[in-house]
């Protein structure tokens, strides 16, 4: 259970990619007032990203204070074993609890709103809004329709549906100001503008149901996840000031406000979080990475699964502020699985063992009691976790992987099942591998990416990764080997390759041969800051301290927040003495990157020669818990710990240290290790051509649209009870062959009858219904909802029937109390609002899709004058489909027209 002692509120608010760079700016101009008021009422700071930089990954990492590998969660999408292919990573997918899994069972109440892979919902003691809410949607015929798992309680599911926003709902006012020329842009050939839209009403969907949550529940805690500012950058960071020479003027005169706004966007919607939160409540704010804005951002996005991390930066933000919080204080060395462990802590919740994470004690004002158990995943007891025979709905996922597809994380599975689990799952290992490597764990590593390239020999990513991996574990001679693989056994040709080059050098003592491939991928690549922090390292090792300080303030000019740039100066200063630089540098080091043992020992060597003991003390201990046999620091530990006051039996065990790996080096020199020359067995690695012949083959080039194989077919379409029956008569009578079945018989409702075909409710899983050569020249009635679920084949001419909303709910209604049925289970008002909202967004979606036409007609005007709109539908379907439209008006009855809005 939770101490009462220190129990509390915590509030938890994710912007996905929000980046200090960018906020400062805005900060200094007054454009973001309540994240300045909040920053100042609290600690602040940066937040360490991980890696790879996948946001269904880290996130995941600060929902359980845990690395990837013991997380579960390796990606976006994994084999689906039940139905084969592939299926998003999911809460199933999950192997250990996350915070409100853990509140559960200390009996606290929770809010998760739209956090990554929470679907399904897990049925915790709270309220969980999964990142399917996006799959709300409003049927006209059933009302709210949410998918399966999407809320839980279950029961919820229609109350909460209501605050969904559909992007046909934003108007100008909303979209303005962040684009100010919108209305000039043509959304046939520029599909921008709808991505603006989705992305923001997604996001404010997201808001209203945290919001209405926090405001009429109650709750011990509630996270909320956003990914505006992620989605919003990803789409327009490209065109953010200043212009970068290859975006043409025009899109950069368009779209340049689009970020500035969201980013304020998501003030508007923090003043309102803070406002419910109160200020008994503690609240977090984060980020899970960066985001390139500057001269670093990329020329392009890679065409491989993931590839737009390639614009993700290695910190994100941290702003914490409540009760017993410091204020208007920075704090130094936070990454993402701390926040899991900082929230445990606020509740008095011990802390489980097995966390990768710490709590971030320094932004306390009075340091809190740190419990700990070695795991909460041995705890008995009900925490809302999922079993594993939990399935996730197949239409779901199919949904979910399409708006992953279309924000370029993954590849289109496409339709070969085999072939996707099969990438799904190389993937799924590389990242993990990756997550290894960042741990410093290469050995766990090593057989990952090995199997990887023999599956994969031809992918360029796999054998870097891998060379890497032999590098970082200290097999140089078969790093090597893998290097003049990719380059067809010459000398490797690229910055990249050419960096990795140079450290094998190093590693070996050619400190001239290092130096030599550092400078050609200097001239190859002169703003990349890798190559000048390579550079520093090995004036370092040649003791040219002038050079290597050169070299890190180059790599400093090019990236501001780079950590190992300061680590390196704070050397180069503490080797000449200089003791305040070193201590600058080095605390600007671990402020970026905390698990640099050489900055904590640059720390401690300064503050020993200033005369702070204690401090040192503490530095050097930290570089040890990163670097365990770090000599030189067991050797201050040692000399502090002799001195009077210290502790006889800590300086007796660091001295014992001390020789110990001093004696161990003595026996087995570094240059001696065997594995240094040991070689394994490589694969073929097909030469360059041959492996970008094979990666076009695998992922051919976007074609330009094809040509319509299909027919060209008559739709008519519209909300239920808005005139559909009446066109479908009166194209009969004009010569156009209506597709029914007569199984629905005329009735009161429709005296002269439906018109359906009921097989076309099936189109979505039956494409192939439209194939057959006898619907040549027939008009095909079909609901709106069905219209975006018609194959993309054939082309279309869509006649779009119209009718006032409050006319089309009074029919329906008298309709459905005529028939005794059940209908949506609404108000008046909601549904009016989800009748227009779905028709609306039906009509914006024909605007910009390519393969659909159509024409809007009013069935009123209809009525009252049959012959204009002939006319409008002779043009729009022509004279030859329409051979006897003098008889269309015949079949027009002003008496059926019985449900009008008065006057």
């Amino acid at each position: 259970m939770a101490d009462k002692a220190y129990q509390r509120k915590v509030l938890l608010i994710g912007w996905d990619a929000a980046d200090w760079e960018h906020i400062t700016p805005l900060l200094e101009e007054g454009l973001m007032p309540t994240l300045d008021e909040f920053i100042n009422r609290g600690v602040m700071g940066n937040l360490a990203t991980l890696q790879p930089i996948l946001s269904p990954m880290l996130w995941n990492s600060v929902a359980t204070g845990k690395f990837a590998d013991k997380h579960g969660i390796h990606g976006f999408i994994e084999p689906d074993p039940v139905n084969g292919g592939v299926r998003p990573y999911t809460s199933t997918s999950r192997k250990c609890k996350a915070l409100w899994n853990i509140l559960t069972q200390g009996g606290l109440r929770s809010n998760i709103v739209g956090w990554w892979a929470s679907h399904p919902a897990e049925p915790i003691n709270g309220t969980v809004v999964t990142n399917a809410f996006g799959g709300v949607r409003f049927d006209p015929e059933r009302g709210w329709t949410v998918p399966k798992g999407a809320i839980h309680p279950k029961e919820r599911g229609a109350e909460l549906a209501r605050f969904k926003v559909f992007p046909n709902e934003l108007t100008e006012a909303h979209i303005l100001p962040f684009i100010p020329d919108a209305a000039k842009i043509d959304q046939k050939k520029d599909k921008r503008l709808s991505s603006f839209a989705k992305v923001l009403s997604d996001n404010a969907s997201v808001h209203a149901v945290a919001t209405v949550l926090m405001e009429n529940e109650p709750w011990d805690f509630t996270a909320v996840y956003y990914d505006g500012i992620d989605h919003f950058s990803h789409a327009f960071m490209a065109y953010h000031p200043p212009r970068l020479e290859w975006v043409k003027e025009e899109d950069f005169a368009m779209y340049k406000d689009v970020v500035k706004g969201a980013y304020r966007f998501h003030d508007m919607m923090l003043e309102r979080l803070l406002d419910l939160a109160g200020p008994e409540t503690t609240v977090i704010l984060c980020s899970d990475h960066g985001f390139e804005s500057g001269s670093q951002r990329p020329h392009g996005t890679p065409r491989e699964p993931a590839g737009p991390a390639v614009w993700h930066r290695q910190y994100g933000i941290f702003v914490m502020a409540g009760p017993n919080i410091r204020r208007d204080e920075r704090i130094y060395g936070a990454s993402l699985i701390d926040i899991a462990p900082t929230v445990l802590t606020l509740f008095g919740i011990p802390i489980g063992e097995d966390m990768d994470g710490r709590p971030l004690l320094e932004a306390f004002d009075e340091l809190p009691k740190v419990k700990t158990i070695p795991s909460w995943e041995q705890v008995p007891g009900g925490s809302g976790m999922h079993s594993g025979d939990e399935q996730l709905d197949p239409a779901q996922a199919n949904e979910l992987m399409q708006q992953f597809a279309a924000l370029g994380y993954i590849e289109d599975p496409g339709a070969d099942k085999e072939k996707a689990a099969e990438s799904a799952e190389i993937e799924a290992k590389y990242n993990i591998a990756r997550t290894y490597l960042w741990k410093g764990q290469p050995e766990q590593a090593r057989p990952l990416l090995e199997e990887i390239v023999r599956r994969r020999p031809w992918e360029e990513r796999f054998l870097m990764q891998l060379a890497a991996c032999y590098f970082q574990a200290g097999y140089l001679a078969q790093a090597e080997r893998v290097l003049l693989a990719i380059a067809d056994g010459k000398e490797p040709d690229t910055a990249v390759t050419k960096l990795l080059w140079a450290q094998i050098k190093l590693a070996r003592g050619d400190l001239g041969g290092a130096l030599k491939a550092l400078l050609e991928a200097e001239a190859m690549n002169p703003q990349l800051p890798g190559v000048y922090i390579q550079i520093g390292d090995t004036y370092a090792r040649l003791l040219q301290w002038e050079n290597a300080r050169v070299a890190y303030e180059k790599a400093q000019a090019l990236d501001e927040d780079n950590a190992r740039a300061y680590l390196g100066l704070s050397t180069v200063y503490r080797r000449r003495g200089d003791n305040q630089q070193t201590v600058d540098h080095a605390l600007r080091a671990v402020s970026l990157l905390h698990r640099l043992p050489l900055a904590h020992f640059n720390l401690g060597v300064a503050l020993v020669r200033a005369g702070d003991s204690e401090r040192a003390r503490l530095a050097f201990e930290t570089a040890l818990r990163f670097q365990p046999e770090m000599v030189n620091a067991h050797r201050y530990l040692a000399t502090i710990h002799k001195t009077e006051g210290g502790d006889l039996e800590k300086a007796n065990f660091h001295r014992s240290e001390v020789l110990r790996l001093t004696q161990r080096r003595r026996r087995r020199p570094v240059t001696d290790d065997p594995r240094r020359e040991q070689l394994f067995d490589l694969p073929e690695i097909p030469k360059r051509k041959e492996r970008l012949k094979i990666l076009l083959e695998e992922r051919p080039d976007p074609k330009p649209e094809e040509e319509k194989s299909g027919k060209t077919l008559v739709l008519v379409s519209g909300l239920p009870r808005s005139g559909t029956s009446l066109m479908m008569q009166m194209l009969e009578a004009g010569g156009v062959k209506p597709l029914t079945d007569g199984e629905r018989i005329a009735d009161v409702d429709n005296p002269k009858g439906y018109y359906e075909w009921e097989p076309i409710k099936q189109i979505g899983k039956k494409p192939e219904l439209l194939d057959q050569e006898e619907l040549n020249g027939c008009a095909i009635k079909c609901t709106s909802m069905l219209l975006p679920r018609m194959p993309l084949k054939h082309s279309y001419k869509v006649i779009f029937m119209t009718r006032p909303i409050e006319e089309v709910v009074v029919s329906q209604s008298a309709m459905v109390k005529r028939r005794a049925t059940k209908a949506a289970e609404l108000d008046s008002a909601q549904l009016k609002r989800g009748l227009r909202g779905h028709r609306d967004e039906i009509l914006s979606w024909l605007k910009s899709t390519p393969h659909m036409e159509f024409i809007e007609i009013d069935y009123p005007k209809l009525v009252r004058e049959p012959l204009p709109q002939i006319s409008r539908l002779i043009d729009f379907l022509g004279k030859d489909r329409l051979p006897s439209s003098e008889n269309m008006a015949t079949v027009v009855d002003p008496t059926l027209y019985r449900r009008k809005v008065p006057g």
